[in-house]
């Protein structure tokens, strides 16, 4: 499968922003909020930086970094999972290592990601 970040897998309208924030569930971290509504047709993500993380190129910094943390894990994301990341100020601040430990913990908490064989099985 090839990681790539198709338009299919974003959200487009601000309805479906709407839908995640008043049906889902908020999980937040020192970097991020992470909404999620687990009744969705398809996995989508949806991206917020808004202008109180900073100037245009702060806020694409973050954007670029977030998108990729999405790209790089969504091979292992649960079918049918919407998900708004909310991006906090401190995160333009913090390493990508930061960032990604952070979308890590947030998604496996709010179930998100399914864990892997290795972690399903403590005796492999």
């Amino acid at each position: 499968m090839a990681l790539t970040f198709p338009k299919t897998f974003r959200f487009q309208r601000s309805s479906e922003f709407l839908r995640v924030k008043t049906a889902g569930r908020a999980y937040s971290g020192r970097f991020m909020t992470v909404g999620v509504l687990k009744e969705c047709a398809t996995a989508k993500v949806g991206l917020i930086t808004s202008k109180r993380v900073g100037g245009a190129v702060e806020r694409n910094r973050v954007r670029r970094r977030l998108r990729e943390l999405m790209r790089e894990t969504r091979p292992q994301w649960a079918p049918g999972v919407c998900v708004v990341v909310i991006a906090r100020r401190a995160a333009v601040k913090a390493s990508f290592e930061a960032l990604r430990g952070e979308w890590l913990y947030l998604a496996k908490r709010a179930g998100v990601l399914v864990p892997s064989e290795t972690e399903r099985d403590p005796h492999a």
